[in-house]
């Protein structure tokens, strides 16, 4: 998987459904037959109370290892994944935005917020952001191998640019825009999640939202804007555009206008 340049998080979910279902049966993954697997998967629905997607998180994990390790497509081949809930984004107003921003503790907190927010950032892209990837003079953010191993350029807010020179003379970073515990070690996706959760709970926004929901927030504001959809799948990193496009039923969902029939027009 590390040859494959999986990220660490995808690495980790996959060793733990293999795990877990070798704890679950009692047996090694090479002792087990297709009927094993279709009881774990049930006892995560029925008795775990597991949702439809960590039950395919889940069973990807366990496809991988049986066809890429034990090379079994026997196992796994007829297992079905469940079909994918279509739940829309939770997008953050500008006035939730302010407020959440305002919440946190420091200029750091702030900032890595601003940035996950003003250039929809993933949590690993946050922490992976480098000194070097900071464009201030063309307002631009580079966003090395990230999912699916691409490297993008998206947006550093120009208002921002004052904030990152004054954080920078305060906190004298090495490597890493965000330091971690140790000056030249990353922000963890740990406290980055903290970050969010802390400024979450003080602001009072009572919306269930997580960091991820900055980067909903963002395309959302954009196509608002008048943004077009390929410019917006650009910034976002989107392979599909028809990721991008779940965009435009948010904001028909959101939308104070009316929505007025052309017939209306045409009988004025």
């Amino acid at each position: 998987m590390e040859i494959e340049h999986f990220a660490n998080s995808s690495i980790r979910s996959y060793l733990n459904s293999i795990k877990q279902l070798s704890l679950y049966t009692g047996k090694l993954p090479n002792q087990l037959q297709e009927e094993d697997i279709y009881e774990f998967l049930f006892y995560l629905v029925n008795e775990k109370g597991y949702s439809r997607e960590t039950v395919r998180n889940y069973l990807q994990g366990i496809r991988y290892v049986y066809k890429r390790v034990y090379k079994r497509n026997d196992v796994i081949d007829d297992i079905p994944y469940s079909k994918k809930t279509k739940k829309l984004p939770v997008i953050l107003t500008g006035k939730e935005l302010i407020k959440l921003f305002n919440s946190t503790k420091s200029l750091k907190q702030k900032l890595v917020l601003q940035i996950a927010y003003g250039g929809a950032l993933r949590k690993n892209e946050i922490s992976k952001l480098k000194l070097t990837d900071i464009d201030t003079k063309n307002y631009l953010l580079r966003i090395e191998n990230s999912k699916g191993n691409k490297d993008r350029y998206t947006l550093l807010s120009k208002s921002l640019v004052p904030e990152i020179r004054r954080y920078y003379l305060q906190e004298k970073p090495l490597k890493y825009l965000f330091n971690g515990r140790y000056k030249g070690s990353a922000y963890s996706d740990q406290v980055l999640q903290w970050t969010f959760q802390e400024a979450l709970k003080k602001s009072g926004i009572q919306k269930k939202v997580s960091l991820v929901n900055l980067r909903h927030s963002f395309a959302s504001h954009l196509l608002a804007m008048g943004t077009d959809l390929v410019t917006i799948q650009k910034l976002m990193g989107h392979e599909d555009i028809r990721t991008t496009m779940v965009y435009i039923q948010v904001n028909h969902q959101i939308s104070q206008k009316p929505v007025i029939s052309p017939l209306d027009l045409l009988i004025k």
